[in-house]
């Protein structure tokens, strides 16, 4: 399964709404940017794990697994 470009716009979207509503900080928003793949972290985050990902179309992604934190803003 991938995803679209317009899907992923959508996606990114309704969570910024969603966060919006909850009166997310800028700091959330930009975190929140990042976790949906819009953005590189500029620094490594020294509690996540990097893994090399491959999509359907054989690019290679990094995908990063955060182990401090949870958030929901849907």
């Amino acid at each position: 399964m991938s995803t679209t470009p317009l899907s992923a716009k959508h996606h990114l979207r309704s969570e910024i709404e969603a966060a919006l509503r909850e009166g997310a900080s800028s700091d959330d928003l930009v975190e929140l940017v990042v976790r949906c793949g819009w953005q590189p972290r500029p620094v490594p985050d020294p509690d996540s794990e990097y893994l090399e990902g491959v999509l359907d179309d054989g690019r290679r992604v990094p995908i990063e697994i955060r182990h401090a934190s949870l958030s929901r803003t849907s």
